[in-house]
Parts: C-alpha cells; sequence; structure tokens
C-alpha cells in the first residue's frame, strides 16, 4: 500500500534535471560551425536564403522560430512548409521546383535523407545545410554541412532532441556570433510545443526547456497564446493541454488541408488574425478526428495479421499515421497503415515497448521507394506491386523479436488508498511535472464502491466513490462498459476547478 513518501521516493527515480545554467551549449552541437558561418557569410553578403520546414508540429514551430528570429535580425527569407498531399515529406525534387533563385537552402526537421534534393542542390550550386533530429542512414546526402544529434561522432550530451530544438541552437549560435543579443528564451513558447508533440523524453534539456516554456507560454502576450488561453479557458498550461488540445489541433491543419494553417496561427500578428487561424484548425481538427475514427473502425475489423499489423485501403493520407497508433493501442503489435494512391502505398508506422520499427523497415528495405524515422515512428513508400513481399518479410522479422518486447506502458505505482488522495498528494505530484514521454504521469489502483453514477455525454460519467467511509469524487470519459458497486480502478490525480471551487478529483483510467 503506497503512502505519501513513498510515491516522492518512486517518481525521483525516474528523472534527470538539470538547471537553467546547465543546458547544453549549441557548441556542442557538431557541424554547428559549420553551418553558422556559411548562414553569416550569406546574410553580410544579401544571399537568398530559403527554408524548408515540415507539416507537422514540430517543423512548423522549427520554421516559426527561424522565421521569427530572422525577422528580429531584420534579414528577409523564404519560408516553405511542405503540402504533405502535393510534395511529399521533406525535400523533394517537387519542393525544389519551387524554388527560382537560392544560394543557401535550409531544412529543419527533416532533409536527413533527402538524397535526391540534395544532388539537385550540388547541380544548381546552392549550399544546402540541414538541420534534422531523425535517425540517419549512411552513407548521408551531400550537402555543405548537417546538423543532427543523431549522426555519428556526435558530441551533444542528449540526443533525443526535436527538429524545432535543433534550428533553436542554430538560431542561437547565429545569434552569438552576430552579436545581436536577442534573448533566446522568448522562443521557448513556441519551442515547448515541439517537444511535448514530438514526444521527446522529459529529461534532461527537455524537462528543463519545458519546464520553462510553459511558464513563457502560460505568460505569453502573443497572439497565438492569448486565443489559446482564451479557447481552451486557461490561465496556466501544463504539458497535457499541449498534448491533448494543442498539438491535436495544430497538426491538424498539415493532415487536413495544408501546415501553412497551423504556421500562419503561431505567426499571428494581432488576435483578429489568431482568432481566424484558430477557427479553422478547430474545424479541421473535428473532420481529423471523424475520419480518423471511421478507418480505425475499419480496419480492426478487417484484420488478418499476426506479428505486424499491415492495413491498406483508399484512407485520408493525413490521418494514417494516428489511425497506426491506435492499431498499435488496441492490438499490442506495431502497425503500418498505407494510402492506396495508385501505384505507389504512402504509409505510416508506429511501434511499442522495445520494438524498433526503423530497423525492422530497414530489414525489408529491398522492398521500399524510401523510409525515415526512429524506432517508434516511421513513414515510408513502396510499389504497391511488393506490398505482399513487404508484408511477408517485415512479419518474418517481427516474429524473431521476444514477446517481452511488446509493452505498452502503464506507469502504475501501485495501490493507494482514497484517505492519501488529498491536496497534500496533489502538491507532491505536480513537483514531478512536466509528465510525458520518459517521465509518465503515475497512475494507481484502488478498491472502491461506487455510490452514484451520472451520465455527462458521450459516454462520458461523473461518479462518487467511496472506500472506508472515505469519499471522492471521480470522472471516467469515452466508458462503453458496466458499471459494478464493487470493483477495482486504475486513476491519476487531478485538480477539479469549478466556480471558484477547487477539489481533488480522480481521473480513471481504466475500470477493471
Amino acid at each position: 500500500m503506497l503512502n505519501k513518501q513513498t510515491i516522492k521516493q518512486l517518481l525521483s527515480k525516474n528523472i534527470i534535471d538539470i538547471q537553467p545554467n546547465e543546458i547544453p551549449h549549441f557548441e556542442q552541437l557538431k557541424n554547428i560551425d559549420i553551418a553558422t558561418n556559411r548562414i553569416i557569410k550569406a546574410i553580410k553578403n544579401n544571399e537568398k536564403i530559403v527554408l524548408v520546414g515540415d507539416y507537422d508540429v514540430d517543423g512548423v514551430t522549427a520554421s516559426t522560430i527561424v522565421n521569427q528570429f530572422f525577422k528580429q535580425i531584420n534579414y528577409p527569407i523564404k519560408i516553405i512548409i511542405p503540402d504533405r498531399f502535393k510534395d511529399g515529406y521533406g525535400l523533394t525534387p517537387k519542393i525544389m521546383d519551387k524554388i527560382d533563385k537560392c544560394d543557401v537552402l535550409i531544412t529543419v526537421d527533416n532533409g536527413i535523407s533527402s538524397y535526391e534534393a540534395a544532388q539537385i542542390c550540388k547541380q544548381r550550386n546552392i549550399d544546402l545545410i540541414i538541420t534534422d533530429h531523425h535517425t540517419p542512414t549512411y552513407p548521408l546526402p551531400e550537402t555543405y554541412t548537417i546538423i543532427d544529434p543523431k549522426q555519428k561522432d556526435e558530441t551533444f550530451p542528449f540526443i533525443e532532441i526535436c527538429g524545432a530544438e535543433v534550428a533553436w541552437y542554430l538560431c542561437a549560435s547565429i545569434n552569438k556570433n552576430l552579436n545581436t543579443k536577442i534573448d533566446m528564451r522568448e522562443f521557448l513558447d513556441i519551442l515547448v510545443l515541439a517537444i511535448i508533440a514530438d514526444v521527446m523524453p522529459l529529461n534532461h534539456i527537455n524537462r528543463i526547456l519545458v519546464k520553462m516554456g510553459l511558464l513563457k507560454l502560460s505568460k505569453s502576450n502573443k497572439p497565438f497564446a492569448i486565443i489559446l488561453k482564451e479557447a481552451l479557458n486557461k490561465n496556466y498550461f501544463n504539458s497535457e493541454d499541449i498534448a491533448f488540445n494543442i498539438a491535436p489541433r495544430l497538426n491538424s491543419a498539415g493532415r487536413m488541408k495544408h501546415a501553412k494553417i497551423a504556421f500562419d496561427f503561431l505567426n499571428s500578428e494581432n488576435i483578429e488574425e489568431a482568432r481566424k487561424y484558430y477557427s479553422i484548425l478547430n474545424e479541421t481538427n473535428e473532420q481529423r478526428k471523424e475520419i480518423e475514427k471511421n478507418i480505425t473502425k475499419l480496419c480492426i475489423e478487417s484484420n488478418q495479421n499476426e506479428n505486424f499489423i499491415i492495413a491498406v485501403g483508399d484512407f485520408h493520407e493525413g490521418v494514417v499515421g494516428i489511425v497506426a497508433s491506435r492499431l498499435v493501442h488496441h492490438y499490442k503489435l506495431p502497425a503500418i497503415v498505407f494510402s492506396d494512391n495508385g501505384e505507389i502505398l504512402k504509409g505510416s508506422g508506429r511501434s511499442l515497448g522495445d520494438v524498433n520499427l526503423y530497423k525492422l523497415i530497414d530489414s525489408c528495405k529491398e522492398f521500399t521507394l524510401g523510409f525515415g524515422g526512429h524506432k517508434l515512428a516511421c513513414g515510408l513508400s513502396i510499389p504497391k506491386e511488393n506490398l505482399d513481399k513487404f508484408t511477408q518479410k517485415i512479419n518474418n522479422e517481427t516474429a524473431k523479436i521476444s514477446k517481452e518486447n511488446f509493452y505498452l506502458e502503464e506507469f502504475i505505482l501501485g495501490e493507494l488508498p482514497l484517505s492519501e488522495c488529498d491536496f497534500e498528494l496533489l502538491e507532491i505530484l505536480e513537483s514531478f511535472e512536466p509528465y510525458g514521454e520518459g517521465n509518465p504521469k503515475p497512475k494507481f489502483k484502488a478498491k472502491i464502491k461506487i455510490e452514484n453514477i451520472r451520465n455527462l455525454k458521450d459516454n462520458h460519467y461523473k461518479l462518487i466513490i467511496s472506500q472506508n467511509n472515505i469519499y471522492k469524487d471521480a470522472i471516467i470519459f469515452r466508458y462503453d462498459g458496466e458499471f459494478k458497486e464493487k470493483c477495482e480502478i486504475i486513476f491519476t490525480l487531478n485538480k477539479n476547478e469549478f466556480n471558484g471551487n477547487v477539489n481533488i478529483q480522480l481521473m480513471i483510467d481504466k475500470i477493471l
């Protein structure tokens, strides 16, 4: 049976805390000096700089940070956010067709596998600077230089950083070398969105940047931040607000329409503009949820796989990654969902536990046209005629992996009496925030009696529960099972504020 002291000890084992003055210096990133010197040369010689981002939150925020930084140093650059449906992922030959004149081309959150585009840059005498954080495949593209913390011989002390962090560091390096004295902390309200949305482990540098970023976002007077506070009725943001409310809306733009909508929202210059773009993001997110729900249902009904889930159909390309994630949670197996657009299948995959998706796809690369990503998430394309061979091989390779590696991590600390669920415990739990990847929010078990049930809407229920004459409020979302008077629950603890009243509320994850 847990108590407050035990919980404190268990939680402290999970985190690696550093102080703001211990954040690694930008000089520790391999090749950042080469990239910085070339960009400063371009600025001094009035050369044309083009930046190519990506259509997810990480790519859009990285593009935003660079865009706002260059505005502050008063040097114009062209920003290109790819169209998922027309351009494909990252720096592609189609993107190169959109660049008429360019001296220096910078990528953020992409480029590490842009071999064809790198060759085009070489032919056109464009100095290509790739900044990325995805796992490289060797040999690397031929470029002017590459900044990627996952390169060989990297000296950066914590390699699990996102693309926006790499872009932020590059701007910091330019700032220092130009002696422009811009406070790089002013971009943390944007950077925090990327770190959480891209599911970076919340330890070491990520942990301190998220702490600082959440505070910055909560106090920010930028139009996008004001609208977020207004729309979500928040004065202070936590990591869950970003993960479950803000990131899905920002991502929906690139999934359903064009990521430029999210980029324009973050770069809004006034409240009216920000409100307009937020309204569009809200609408696209609702569309995304409905399409994703229907495709997930269809994939589950038609699944016949054993070791690795492969689903193919006339699916909306923008939601296949989310559907893959849903399938992983449903089957506890890795999954790839392909969108069938004719002769080429474009897919997005997700994995779990210690099942390395990147390595699995790499073992089948003779059947692909290209792929990229990391251990738990990858994108790829394959000729339709190779689907059966690809499916057979990846199933065979997955079968070789020990079943112990197939797990969805649930951080259940243990059994917690309702008598311990008070404001003192909540204060202890809040002291270990931010929660997320690498530092999951703790869950607890309890044997309880359900005293009262109230149906709110859409299978959301408000409960009053008891244990040894201790009564607590509880809530459970999207529950379609039966309620038993006596049962065991898995829950997290939450502070509920309503009409000026504050009380402890149990957020029930499962009823066992």
